[in-house]
C-alpha cells in the first residue's frame, strides 16, 4: 500500500502494510487512509489480472480515454424502441397473472352454472381433447402453413401471424373432423419460432412442426398453393391433396409473392371461389385463420356460399350472388 504525506506530495514512499496510521497524516486533507487504499487496491485487482498489471489503466488514463471517446457515444435504442421493449417485458410478466385470473373467472362461472342447473360447457372437455389424436394415415386432405417469410415481416406482423396460428390450432382441436396440420418452413431461432415459444407447451400441440421447406416434405403432385392471384378456382377439395396456406402477414406489400412461389416450384395453385359466390366491395385478401376455417367447413361437408358468408367479416360488405349466376361461374372456371 502507498501513503502520500503532505510534506512530500510528489514523491511516493512505499510501505509494508501498516496496521495503524500516524496522527499527523490522519489530520491532513491530502492523505489517503489505509482502509480506502485497500478498497482501491481491491478494485484494481478485480479490474485487471495479476499476471499482466500493465493492462490496467489509472484513473487519469481512463478519464482521458472517456474524454476522447465522448464524441463517439455507444449505440442506444430510440425512445420508441425502449418503450416497446419495456411494454413487451411488462406483458411477459403479467401474462401468467392474467391467465390465472382468467382461470379463476372461468371456475367461478362454472360453479354458478352448476348452481343454476345450466350446462357447464358447450364443447368437449379438456380430458377428451387430450385423448384425441389426429390420424394422418386416414386423412382425406392435409393443410400446411408455409412460415418461411421471417425476413419479409416486421416483428409486429410476425406476432399477428402466430396469433392466427393459435386460432387455427384451437379450431382444429375442437373439431369433430380435425384436419392434419403442418407448420413448415420455421426458421430456427427466427421470429416465428421466438413468438411461438411464448406459448408454453406449444411443442405438444397436435401439429407437425418442421423447419423444412414444403417441397421437401410432400409430393409435388399433391401440393396446391392457395393464392388469390391464381386463375384456377378451387371448387372442391380433392382427396390426397395438401393445401398450402402462405403464412405471410404483410398488408399486401408483397402482392403476388405466393403465386410466384407456386410457379417457381412448378406446383398447382388455386384461389378460393369468392367472386363466384359473393359480391365483394373490398379486397379479397383473407387472414390465415380465415382461409383455414373456410377449408375446414367445406371439409365438414358445408356449402361454399354459406361458409364464405359466415367466415368473412361484415366490414368487407359481402353479399351473396344469386345461385344461378354462382353455378354458371363455377362451371366455367374450375381448378
Amino acid at each position: 500500500m502507498e501513503d502520500i504525506s503532505h510534506h512530500d506530495m510528489e514523491k511516493e514512499v512505499p510501505t509494508a502494510g501498516h496496521d495503524t496510521i500516524p496522527k499527523e497524516v490522519e489530520s491532513t486533507n491530502c492523505s489517503i487512509t489505509s482502509a480506502s487504499a485497500s478498497v482501491l487496491d481491491e478494485d484494481k485487482e478485480l479490474e485487471c489480472p495479476k499476471s499482466d498489471p500493465e493492462e490496467c489503466d489509472t484513473e487519469e488514463q481512463e478519464e482521458k480515454h472517456n474524454q476522447l471517446n465522448a464524441s463517439q457515444p455507444p449505440v442506444e435504442l430510440s425512445k420508441r424502441q425502449r418503450k416497446k421493449l419495456l411494454k413487451l417485458e411488462n406483458w411477459e410478466k403479467k401474462k401468467k397473472e392474467k391467465r390465472l385470473k382468467e382461470k379463476e373467472k372461468m371456475r367461478a362461472k362454472r360453479i354458478e352454472a352448476v348452481r343454476q342447473g345450466l350446462p357447464v360447457r358447450n364443447g368437449p372437455s379438456r380430458k377428451e381433447l387430450k385423448r384425441r389424436k389426429l390420424s394422418y394415415a386416414d386423412a382425406t386432405i392435409e393443410i400446411a402453413v408455409d412460415l418461411s417469410f421471417d425476413q419479409m415481416m416486421i416483428d409486429k406482423d410476425v406476432a399477428k401471424c402466430v396469433k392466427q396460428l393459435l386460432r387455427i390450432y384451437t379450431l382444429n382441436r375442437r373439431s369433430e373432423r380435425p384436419i392434419p396440420l403442418h407448420f413448415v418452413g420455421i426458421e430456427k431461432g427466427g421470429a416465428v419460432e421466438r413468438h411461438l415459444a411464448r406459448n408454453d407447451g406449444y411443442q405438444h400441440w397436435d401439429v407437425r412442426f418442421s423447419s423444412e421447406h414444403f417441397m421437401h416434405l410432400f409430393k409435388p403432385s399433391n401440393l396446391v398453393y392457395l393464392t388469390s392471384e391464381s386463375d384456377n378456382v378451387l371448387d372442391r377439395l380433392e382427396t390426397g391433396c395438401v393445401y398450402v396456406i402462405g403464412g405471410l402477414v404483410d398488408h399486401n406489400q408483397h402482392k403476388g409473392h405466393c403465386y410466384q412461389l407456386a410457379q417457381k416450384h412448378g406446383i398447382r395453385h388455386a384461389r378460393l371461389p369468392l367472386a363466384e359466390h359473393l359480391v365483394i366491395k373490398t379486397r379479397t385478401i383473407l387472414t390465415i385463420n380465415q382461409v383455414f376455417e373456410i377449408l375446414h367447413n367445406v371439409h365438414m361437408g358445408k356449402e361454399w356460399q354459406p361458409t364464405l358468408l359466415k367466415v368473412l367479416p361484415a366490414r368487407k360488405g359481402v353479399t351473396p350472388k344469386p345461385l344461378e349466376v354462382a353455378n354458371d361461374d363455377q362451371s366455367m372456371r374450375t381448378i
